[in-house]
């Protein structure tokens, strides 16, 4: 299994021998099939800068909620922060362009291998193709939110991946959907495995589609699926945790779907990345007065996801939603995981939605429900007669002070309002075209039939 996870270097460059003897091989039953999806969903947090174990600090440098401590050439997010990236810069490439096509290619050869499979069962062939194209589609979002119109291999077919244009982000739209639409309708309502949520159910799916129709400006669809998370699993299954420190933990109703790391590292990336592990430490990716400043007079999450670290004369703010940064011990002893679809993001995704078709009542009961657990004045008692455009606001700052710190809610939120300009005009080296990624140079060079983001060379 490690071979057919990690086969994929470049999504142009598959050696077809390997891991075509590998596939076939992978869902000779159902067990096996069952360890390549397990695969799928480690390697999306597999390193620390890999996936999804550095979208937070990287794509939390690019907007404004994060910043560097030590902001030179040595930083992995130096030209991420400063808008200085190149075509050949590691950091994209490792960290974001290569694993998510990783992801994506596995993905393709498990629904392969599941359709072709003649020893597994027919329910296992519905839950795995489910939970791969959900996986697929997750990994597309963000590619195209990053580069735009990018490459779209739905195969696991070297000869024709290797010579891939790039796809109108349009289109990565329609099989991001219709993946997600797939995973919906055939995975179960209770999650694989028992209580924990490791693994992709429907209701994952629906709250993915819900920010994807959002993005899409898609309103009606996008409270609809939101609507399926809040309101169609019950209290009994997800529910705001009253105390903001349990958010984040493996026990949290509000959680939707967590990505765990491997069974050593009890401790999740994110933490890793931003919490200094003595106290003799600043943060690496302290955030910004911009962020720090916009909460409420009394806002509970100031004081229980933020450290303030002082050495020195040097104050610094750390995000820590994650508090645990060491821990190699039995699986067991977990706490914590990566938390990557959460029910807050839900009501704020109902609300905005719910605003745009000026449904401003019940916009602003979303809203106050996560306004409500952080303590703060809530919007129906203080202005129950907001105007839509202020509502609109609202909801923009709430997810600035939410989603801080989480997979790059920030930064791509400031691009698709069209708010990137204005935010980020004071930013060093900042251009419109700095919206968008460089293409990696290496899959240029190897598919002649790519073209650069305008901008970069």
């Amino acid at each position: 299994m490690g071979i057919l996870v990690a086969g994929c270097n470049k999504f142009v460059d598959v050696p077809a021998p390997v891991d075509s003897i590998t596939g076939a091989r992978a869902f000779d039953t159902d067990a096996k099939a069952d360890a390549a999806v397990r695969g799928m969903y480690l390697y999306m947090v597999l390193g620390n800068t890999s996936g999804y174990g550095s979208t937070s600090p990287g794509l939390g440098v690019c907007s404004d909620e994060l910043s560097l401590t030590t902001n030179t050439t040595s930083n992995a997010y130096y030209q991420l922060y400063n808008n200085a990236i190149t075509s050949v810069n590691s950091s994209i490439y490792n960290y974001y362009w290569a694993p998510m096509y990783n992801v994506i290619y596995t993905a393709n050869a498990i629904i392969e291998g599941c359709a072709n499979s003649t020893g597994m069962s027919a329910a296992a062939k519905i839950q795995y193709t489910a939970e791969a194209k959900f996986l697929r589609a997750v990994n597309y979002f963000y590619l195209v939110n990053l580069w735009g119109d990018v490459p779209m291999p739905v195969s696991s077919d070297y000869t024709v991946n290797e010579n891939l244009s790039r796809t109108p982000a349009s289109q990565v739209y329609s099989l991001i959907v219709a993946d997600l639409q797939y995973a919906q309708a055939n995975l179960a309502k209770t999650y694989l495995g028992g209580a924990l949520r490791y693994r992709a159910n429907r209701y994952a799916a629906s709250a993915m589609l819900a920010r994807v129709y959002l993005y899409q400006q898609d309103w009606a669809d996008a409270e609809t699926a939101a609507t399926d998370v809040i309101d169609g699993a019950g209290s009994s299954v997800y529910a705001m945790e009253p105390t903001l420190n349990n958010a984040f933990l493996v026990t949290s109703k509000e959680v939707i779907l967590q990505i765990v790391q491997p069974a050593t590292n009890l401790y999740t990336w994110d933490a890793f990345n931003f919490v200094p592990s003595l106290a003799t430490s600043l943060p690496n990716y302290p955030i910004t007065d911009a962020l720090y400043y916009s909460f409420e007079t009394g806002d509970l999450r100031k004081t229980n996801w933020i450290k303030t670290i002082t050495i020195g004369t040097v104050t610094a703010h750390a995000p820590y939603k994650y508090k645990l940064t060491s821990g190699t011990t039995a699986t067991a002893s977990r706490t914590e995981a990566l938390v990557f679809l959460r029910l807050g993001e839900q009501y704020l995704i109902r609300a905005e939605a719910r605003a745009q078709q000026n449904k401003l009542a019940t916009a602003i009961t979303d809203l106050d429900a996560v306004r409500h657990r952080a303590g703060i004045t809530l919007i129906g008692t203080t202005q129950p007669n907001i105007i839509q455009a202020d509502l609109l606001t609202k909801i923009a700052h709430e997810r600035f002070v939410e989603l801080f710190a989480e997979q790059g809610h920030r930064w791509l939120d400031l691009k698709r309002t069209g708010q990137a300009d204005v935010v980020l005009a004071g930013k060093p080296n900042w251009t419109p075209q700095a919206q968008l990624f460089p293409i990696p140079a290496t899959d240029i060079t190897n598919d002649h039939n790519l073209v650069q983001n305008p901008g970069y060379n």
